[in-house]
């Protein structure tokens, strides 16, 4: 192991002007060991700037703007570091810990905490670093700071996009972990947690309201499509994650975390976007050894990468006469796509998108009214809801001999909500409402006109404007194929599914 001098002279990009009790500047007192003590005075300033002196202590927010990404921007000036690994101390209100492995098997190691009036910092290698390798790492300082910063809300926000880039050539992985303390009585703490490097990206996030937990896989990038298809797949699940929140009552600031994490992980390489560094063919599109997908094939997928992401909230009982009626809420979505054949033209793909939600809450029987629980009759009137739905949508296709011999699709939603009410503790109606909806098509006519390959050449191709209509014919078909939870919605939508003409 080479030990490698300590970072010295750190500096936020912010000019701080210190107190006199926080006079001392940052890296003025460092020793040449692995860990930078910084005071307060940087986040005293940012209070100054703002106008609102003596406030920096209690705005984490104030306190650690611009520091972590200066850490990581110093590395591309030559900024020096320590060779011992050195944790976040455990009496640290917020901490933070960024660790890289390098393409060439570095490992480095940054951390970043809160501890009294005192900022703590510290970045370690175990070997030298080349200026790629520091240029590299310099790059993901505003993506740190972004973090950071959402991290440090009073509310915390999950901002990840710009760290879910990883250069590969450069960098092999990225392990994040964040741990805060929150400004409630009694305080509490959230957590976060992030991996990324060349085969997945996941995020579990853990706090009072409830778990966030979002895997994305890329290592089988073969159902990935164009930057626009992904946008629409990505804007269409967060529809469909606001429509569960509300049928089920969730925490609204746990549901914004979960959509934050599965955009910004589900915002993977594109078929249109620039070639992934040190992707193989297969890694771009393609089944192995083989040409990439048709058009027609990917029309009926997503564009997404693989993923499962889920969402529970903390169960709370608020009722204590009826202790065995919880206020809870689970959701969880996956997307599962698959490429077999040892022949390009006798291969067959599949794609299967499903959800499932299940939901308890206690709602008045007026709108408006308040629900306050006790041991009283006069507080047990209300109405008791328990949601539980799911959601399918699957699609598949098989060729033989360069032809699509069989293409199908099977969509279901099935929901079922049941509502008991209550009036001064008893029970006066119990019913369960249930909706139901199924689609199923045959998608061979709709698909077989615009199949590329067919005839051993591109279909009706013999002007730019007749390929224009049928990529537009295909990407107008696809908008059926996105999974949808709500019975009415999917009922809505088999009867204006047509084939494309």
């Amino acid at each position: 192991m080479t030990a490698i001098p300590t970072l010295t002279g750190l500096r936020p990009r912010t000019p701080y002007t210190p107190t006199r009790r926080e006079a001392t500047a940052i890296g003025s007192t460092a020793a040449p060991s692995a860990i930078v003590h910084l005071s307060a005075e940087g986040s005293a300033a940012a209070s100054q700037a703002a106008g609102q002196a003596g406030t920096a202590q209690k705005s984490p927010s104030v306190r650690f703007r611009d520091v972590g990404a200066a850490m990581l921007e110093g590395l591309k000036g030559g900024a020096k570091v320590g060779g011992n690994v050195q944790p976040v101390p455990k009496d640290a209100t917020h901490g933070f810990t960024l660790s890289v492995a390098t393409a060439r098997g570095t490992k480095v190691d940054l951390s970043l905490a809160a501890r009294g009036d005192d900022l703590v910092t510290h970045i370690s290698a175990d070997a030298e670093l080349g200026g790629d390798e520091r240029a590299a790492l310099a790059a993901l300082a505003g993506g740190f700071q972004d973090m950071i910063d959402g991290m440090t809300l009073d509310t915390p926000k999950i901002r990840l996009g710009a760290l879910a880039q990883l250069d590969t050539t450069v960098l092999q992985s990225i392990d994040l972990h964040a741990a805060v303390t929150l400004p409630t009585t009694p305080p509490a703490t959230q957590t976060l947690g992030f991996h990324i490097d060349a085969r997945q990206r996941s995020m579990q996030a853990d706090g009072p309201a409830g778990k966030v937990d979002v895997t994305v896989k890329t290592s089988v990038p073969e159902s990935l499509g164009t930057s626009r298809q992904q946008a629409r797949a990505i804007d269409g699940y967060l529809k469909q994650f606001d429509q569960a929140a509300a049928r089920g009552h969730a925490d609204a600031g746990l549901v914004t975390m979960f959509k934050d994490a599965f955009a910004d992980l589900s915002r993977t390489a594109s078929r249109d976007g620039p070639r992934q560094p040190g992707g193989t063919a297969s890694e771009q599109g393609a089944l192995p050894g083989l040409r990439p997908l048709a058009r027609e094939d990917k029309s009926v997928l997503t564009g997404l990468a693989d993923f499962s992401a889920r969402i529970s909230q903390t169960p709370r009982y608020n009722n204590p006469v009826h202790r065995d009626e919880v206020d809870s809420f689970e959701y969880e979505v996956s997307q599962q796509t698959r490429t077999d054949g040892k022949l390009y033209a006798d291969r067959s793909l599949g794609q299967v998108q499903q959800s499932r939600l299940k939901a308890q809450f206690h709602a008045p029987l007026r709108e408006g009214m308040p629900l306050a629980f006790d041991f009283s009759a006069q507080t047990q009137n209300y109405q008791y809801h328990q949601v539980d739905d799911m959601a399918r949508s699957s699609v598949d296709l098989a060729y033989r001999n360069g032809r699509l011999r069989s293409a199908s699709m099977e969509q279901t939603a099935s929901q079922s909500e049941r509502i008991r009410e209550y009036v001064l503790g008893r029970v006066v109606s119990d019913e369960t409402r249930p909706a139901e909806q199924r689609l199923v098509r045959d998608l061979l006519a709709a698909l077989s006109p615009y199949q590329s390959d067919r005839d051993g050449g591109t279909h009706d191709a013999s002007s730019a404007a007749s390929e224009a209509r049928r990529l537009a014919s295909l990407d107008a078909l696809g908008e059926n194929f996105l999974l949808l939870g709500n019975a009415t919605d999917l009922s809505m939508r088999a009867g204006r599914f047509q084939p494309v003409p």
